[in-house]
């Protein structure tokens, strides 16, 4: 259709930055009010931004804690990929279950074996 995407997502990243700037100072409250330490807590904004005929971008709501649950399968694929980023945003790294416990277990029988040969 002859749309410059990366101009249109360039306005859109624009009006979400001076969103959050505007709100800035009642962020900084709630935070200071949660945490003791602001690098220990994070928070997901669901913007919903209209795109008129022009392509300007008009900010239509900003949901603060947005639902995630899911009622289309687009709708999942799109929240599944937005947990993996705020996971890897926040330093979640993923974890193999079956392989965390065949570790746990090691860790235990070489536990068990170390205090075996201290009391031989």
């Amino acid at each position: 259709m002859g749309i410059d995407c990366k101009s249109l997502f360039k306005k859109i990243y624009d009006v979400i930055i001076k969103t959050i700037i505007s709100v800035e100072p009642a962020i900084f409250n709630s935070m200071a009010k949660a945490t003791i330490h602001n690098n220990l807590c994070f928070e997901l904004y669901g913007f919903d931004i209209l795109i008129d005929e022009t392509l300007k971008p008009w900010l239509m709501e900003v949901n603060v804690s947005p639902s995630l649950s899911s009622s289309s399968q687009i709708d999942k694929i799109i929240k599944t990929k937005l947990l993996c980023d705020v996971f890897n945003l926040v330093g979640i790294e993923p974890v193999e279950r079956d392989k965390l416990l065949e570790e746990k277990e090691f860790k235990k029988r070489k536990l068990l074996y170390d205090i075996k040969s201290i009391l031989i």
